[in-house]
């Protein structure tokens, strides 16, 4: 990228600057918070690693903190989904001085496939790249996995408690659902821990960013609608032993024995592997049903 896109990106009012200008403020109902400090999301953009030739995929810029920082930072586009109608007008500036880098969609990223935006945008090479609202971080994660070929990482920031949710091992208090099927489709790593002081306005909680990558050369033997069913139920009430819990899926006995796992174990007590095998196993039994 050239040194003049760094000096009018660096000339651009300052973020709070932007905030004051159009009269903005943060809506609750859409969990935002925004960084206004250009050094901390300088570092955000480049924990992703070397953007040059990549396409970012941002939800939610807000402002444009984050997203000027993976300008600056040589993405080749960033492709920013913003659903609140009032910032894509605050975005006008850096869209302005982007050189069509930076294309802004006022749409739902809940409602938006990542494959439509791929096809749509001629993407080979993406990383996707977000302080994500809070109130819709974990439906987005879902919506994304396993990722599409052309998604090669996501670097995602989430409550500092769902993240470690996300990471959490087999035993612990806070291994659960998401750990699982998370576990199974990708590689995910917390990169950095942020304060609450970091964001206007400040929540009651801190942050952390998540680096996601999918596993090399994972084959995924199973429907992950059914991984999904499978821990939904036997996470539901996860004291219960999984015998009770097995019987909505086949011959509990039958299973457990089939994947190796005793009957009387609990839920937050199985290894992720074991999820995969069961998983694996009533795919494969569902799928004889249906032939």
């Amino acid at each position: 990228m050239s040194n003049s896109f760094k000096e009018k990106i660096n000339k651009l009012s300052s973020i709070s600057s932007i905030i004051k200008n159009h009269n903005l403020s943060a809506n609750k109902k859409l969990g935002q918070n925004f960084l206004l400090d250009l050094n901390l999301t300088n570092k955000i953009a480049k924990s992703g690693g070397n953007l040059k030739n990549i396409d970012i995929i941002e939800i939610g810029p807000g402002p444009g903190g984050l997203t000027r920082s993976l300008l600056y930072n040589n993405a080749k586009r960033v492709i920013a989904i913003e659903k609140d109608k009032r910032f894509i007008k605050a975005l006008d500036s850096l869209r302005n001085i982007s050189n069509k880098k930076l294309i802004l969609l006022n749409d739902d990223a809940l409602k938006i496939k990542l494959i439509d935006i791929i096809n749509k945008h001629k993407i080979s090479k993406a990383f996707i790249i977000a302080n994500l609202p809070y109130s819709i971080g974990t439906k987005l994660l879902l919506n994304w996995i396993p990722m599409p070929k052309e998604i090669k990482q996501m670097t995602l920031m989430f409550q500092k408690e769902f993240a470690e949710r996300i990471i959490a091992k087999p035993g612990s208090k806070k291994y659960g659902r998401i750990s699982v099927i998370i576990g199974l489709l990708t590689d995910a790593k917390i990169i950095m821990n942020i304060s609450s002081k970091a964001f206007t306005p400040q929540p009651k909680i801190n942050s952390a960013i998540i680096k996601f990558t999918p596993k090399p050369n994972k084959k995924i033997l199973f429907k992950v609608e059914i991984l999904e069913e499978i821990t939904r139920v036997l996470f539901n009430q996860k004291r219960k032993k999984i015998k009770s819990k097995l019987k909505y899926f086949g011959e509990p006995d039958f299973l457990c024995q089939k994947i190796g796992i005793d009957p009387s174990m609990r839920a937050e007590e199985i290894p992720i592997e074991k999820y995969e095998k069961l998983a694996i196993e009533i795919s494969n039994s569902q799928r004889q049903l249906n032939e």
